[in-house]
């Protein structure tokens, strides 16, 4: 059976007792000190990754709010250019839906035709509500379309209207 190196120094008397406890408890300190070593390189290793995975969600969260004000800015300043603008004397009401609510605005005449046939549309600017040309609305629909209300013509269209479009309507007949 082959001995340890230690021992066989012991038995040669090269080595004092005292000097192989103190090698063994350094061998002992040395292997508790590798070990937490090994440990903390580890544990720093996954405390720069987590810090780099906060840091890059923290790098898109910035991206994403900037390219939201981005488009706001865009959809404010196509709304702006494009408005048409309102006399203050205009008296006639034109009634539309937002937000399940009827809302109004006073328009001229001329405005008030063009938004029933679909040709205007209304959007929100600044907390009141602007007349702008349908392009502009499609721009502004694509950036933010929640400030955007179009005015839909409804055209209902059913099988009795094609049946019933085959008759003639007497010009005499009264209601």
């Amino acid at each position: 059976m082959s001995k340890s190196l230690q021992d066989q120094l012991l038995k040669a008397g090269l080595a004092s007792k005292k000097q192989a406890n103190k090698a063994k408890a350094d061998k002992r300190k040395a292997k508790k000190k590798a070990a937490p070593q090994a440990n903390d390189q580890a544990a720093q290793e996954q405390a720069r990754i987590e810090k780099q995975q906060r840091d890059k969600a923290l790098n898109q969260q910035r991206n994403e709010e900037r390219a939201k004000k981005d488009l706001e800015s865009q959809a404010k300043q196509i709304i702006e250019t494009s408005l048409l603008s309102l006399p203050k004397d205009a008296e006639v009401r034109y009634n539309f839906v937002h937000d399940k609510q009827v809302k109004s605005i006073y328009v001229t005449a001329d405005i008030q035709y063009k938004l029933s046939r679909s040709l205007l549309a209304i959007a929100i600017l600044e907390e009141r509500y602007v007349v702008i040309p349908n392009d502009a609305a499609e721009k502004v629909l694509e950036r933010k379309p929640e400030w955007v209300i179009l005015i839909q013509k409804e055209e209902k269209h059913s099988e009795d209207d094609d049946y019933y479009a085959q008759f003639e309507v007497p010009d005499d007949l009264m209601w």
